[in-house]
């Protein structure tokens, strides 16, 4: 099986870059009249090399003048390792530690350094060069990486640089292949009879020909894959690795421009992420708020940081920020990026995006620091999964969908299914229709003693109930709304009855240790309100005169108002709302019509009932109402009848 990888230049400019990719591979990278008569490389060049029979290695040239920097970090992003130029006459310029500076931050950990023009310097000043690069690169990745002294012009030196490549680009692992196929665009071309070809470092995923792809940001129309070319040849499919061109349909060739991603899956945009950034230089930390540029990929867009907390870190200053972009961007967790002054002419430095979810951080809290720090810990560590995870899951304090933590952490959902499971003291997997969540233990504590909170509170204000609240009425209390928030209350609900915390009274949910009671003056208010009621008999009585009555009397209104609920649960008292009904004087008018209509075959009207039972026309309306709604009695047209349920009722 074939390993492909991706090589990258670096180093400052007139040092011979493009010289001696030529010289390796017999393809010259400065395709352009400008960069022909100016004599430098100003866009990416691109070449390929065969090392061995199972090794290909893709070329990336990118430019060594400092204006061309956006350039230079357009075409590294995505690299496996570098090949680092410095000119033997020469030495370590500016845009040497500045490319160097980048290749640090993009994470690349390998490299070779090719001492160029070694024809034109002595042995001394070789050496002498030699030694400034091992001190440079002292305490680096790349403090073990071979140097060959080679010369594009002589051919010296080539085949011993070949060799080396070979030697590590046997060592270096492809990448891994992961779920998402994304590709940022560094060139467009309208080829003709082929249509649109883009071409790219693949950094993730497989696809082939035949397969949708979408165009982020922007446009999410499909586009088909034609055809695929990889390191310049025609293959089926290409992946994590690779240098690609696809031949594409479905847009338009001003539908695409450089900076733009492709993929094989929607993917969110983003206008802020929080970041780990390490600075270059202690004084190229900009104050907070300041404008940068923000590059990663092909893709450049203004951003604003907000910096949160400083880290302490021996190699460089870093900080976690939180970045406002002025344009969406497509990320995702650990995605690597660098950062420019807003007027582009010095890079201040570089990072991994930590969050492309992040909350809105308006003040720096004390806890937000505290949970920036573990996240900043965690994010770029492999061994800290477990940890990652449960920040990430716990970030927005509700179930979250498990492929949607697997995506923000890099993390594959059956890893962390597993992780999970070994850790039940701090995540749970919860299942809630088709989907599956993650949900933290903390997150479930806090729920638990939410809802006991509510149902104390509850029962104070509702003492005399043996009954608390409804499953709907505690998911509205709660304002949980989610599929997977609800099935978490279910969950709960049912474990604090198991303890004995709660019990079930009738359909609602209420703590174990309520017992409905009365005191002192409760008892005397009802007592107060069962004689209103009973000398009232049938005279209308509102429930706005009661409570003004009740008023009188020193009885608070929300005693008054759980009195009256009080009452309607034992069928001692109905009410329409408005008015109020001492339930002993509607039994005995149900058993005055309903006598009465026994014997009348045609039915009574409203008149003649109001006339049987000396009661005002409203409260005759609302015994009509609540003997209708018994079903004991029909009205039809003027007409009062009885049912067959009001026979068997009606008294003999």
């Amino acid at each position: 099986m074939s390993k492909n990888l991706i090589m990258g230049t670096a180093g400052h400019v007139d040092h011979g870059k493009t010289s001696l990719i030529r010289a390796l591979t017999g393809i010259d990278c400065d395709t352009h009249k400008e960069e022909k008569s100016r004599g430098i490389t100003i866009n990416l060049g691109f070449a390929h090399l065969e090392l061995s029979d199972d090794i290909s290695l893709g070329i990336v040239d990118v430019p060594g003048h400092k204006d061309f920097i956006r350039t230079m970090v357009a075409g590294v992003y995505g690299i496996d390792f570098v090949l680092l130029v410095v000119a033997a006459d020469s030495g370590i310029m500016p845009q040497t530690r500045e490319h160097f500076n980048i290749m640090r931050v993009l994470g690349i950990q390998h490299g070779i350094v090719a001492l160029t023009k070694s024809d034109l310097a002595d042995e001394e000043m070789r050496e002498l060069a030699r030694l400034e690069i091992m001190e440079f690169l002292e305490d680096t990745p790349l403090a073990e990486a071979p140097i060959v002294e080679v010369s594009a012009a002589t051919g010296q030196g080539i085949g011993q640089l070949k060799e080396e490549m070979l030697k590590l680009a046997q060592q270096v692992g492809e990448k891994p292949v992961a779920n998402i196929f994304r590709m940022y665009i560094d060139r467009i071309f309208n080829v003709k009879g082929h249509g649109i070809v883009v071409t790219g470092s693949v950094l993730g995923g497989k696809v082939a020909t035949g397969q949708e792809l979408l165009l982020l940001p922007d446009n999410r129309d499909k586009l088909r894959i034609k055809s695929i070319q990889r390191h310049g040849k025609a293959v089926k499919e290409t992946s994590a690795g690779d240098r690609a061109a696809i031949n594409v349909s479905g847009l338009k060739y001003d539908d695409f421009e450089r900076g733009q991603l492709l993929v094989d899956r929607p993917l969110d945009e983003t206008t802020m992420a929080d970041a780990l950034v390490e600075y270059f230089e202690p004084q190229g930390q900009p104050k907070t708020w300041r404008q940068v540029l923000f590059h990663t990929g092909t893709f450049t867009t203004y951003a604003r940081m907000h910096q949160l907390v400083s880290l302490e870190n021996d190699a460089a200053p870093q900080m976690v920020v939180q970045l406002h972009f002025e344009k969406p961007a497509v990320l995702i967790n650990k995605d690597k990026f660098v950062i420019r002054n807003s007027s582009n002419d010095q890079t201040l430095g570089g990072g991994t995006i930590l969050d492309v979810k992040p909350l809105h951080h308006r003040r720096r809290t004390e806890a937000l620091k505290h949970r920036m720090t573990q996240l900043a810990q965690v994010a770029v560590n492999e061994e800290n999964k477990l940890q990652h995870i449960f920040i990430e899951t716990g970030k927005e304090g509700k179930p979250l969908l498990l492929q949607e933590i697997a995506h923000r952490t890099g993390v594959s959902a059956d890893e962390i299914k597993q992780l999970a499971a070994g850790k039940p003291e701090k995540l749970a997997l919860l299942v809630a229709g088709a989907d599956e969540y993650l949900v933290t233990a903390a997150y479930q504590k806090q729920l638990t003693t939410h809802i006991i909170e509510i149902l104390k509170a509850w029962h104070q204000e509702n003492a005399l109930f043996e009954a608390g609240l409804d499953l709907s009425e505690l998911q509205g209390k709660l304002a949980l709304r989610s599929l997977a928030e609800k099935e978490l209350l279910s969950l709960l609900l049912q474990s604090l009855i198991e303890a004995g915390v709660l019990k079930r009274v009738d359909k609602t949910f209420a703590l174990k240790s309520h017992r409905a009671a009365l005191d002192k003056k409760q008892q005397e208010a009802l007592e107060w309100l069962r004689d209103s009621l009973k000398n009232n008999r049938l005279d209308r009585l509102t429930l706005k005169e009661l409570g003004e009555k009740a008023h009188e009397r020193s009885i608070k209104k929300n005693t008054i108002n759980q009195l009256i609920r009080f009452l309607q649960t034992r069928n001692e008292l109905y009410t329409d709302g408005e008015d109020v009904l001492d339930a002993a004087a509607v039994d005995a008018s149900r058993d005055t019509i309903l006598r009465a209509l026994a014997k009348a075959p045609r039915g009574l009207n409203e008149k003649e009932f109001r006339e049987l039972v000396d009661a005002p026309r409203k409260t005759v309306q609302l015994l009509i109402e609540i003997f209708v709604k018994e079903g004991v009695i029909k009205k039809e047209t003027f007409f009062l009848h009885i049912t067959p349920e009001g026979s068997r009722l009606a008294p003999k």
